[in-house]
């Protein structure tokens, strides 16, 4: 018999790998994306939309209790 934690706890798919963003790279110095033609970066880009923490963090939220 499984321990309740372990029958009851979400599993989630691990990502291997994280895409950079179409027309942005990485700048090491600034720790930051940015936009390859303009240098903006990619946080204040129109329509951009945060897929993850830097840390790689799922957030859960409290919602999902007694599932």
């Amino acid at each position: 018999m499984k321990h309740i934690l372990l029958q009851k706890a979400l599993k989630y798919k691990r990502r291997k790998e994280v895409e950079a963003p179409k027309g942005f790279s990485f700048d090491s110095l600034l720790d930051a994306w940015t936009n390859n033609s303009d240098k903006t970066f990619l946080i204040e880009a129109i329509g951009f939309k945060a897929l993850a923490s830097k840390k790689e963090d799922v957030e859960t939220g409290e919602d999902q209790k007694g599932q």
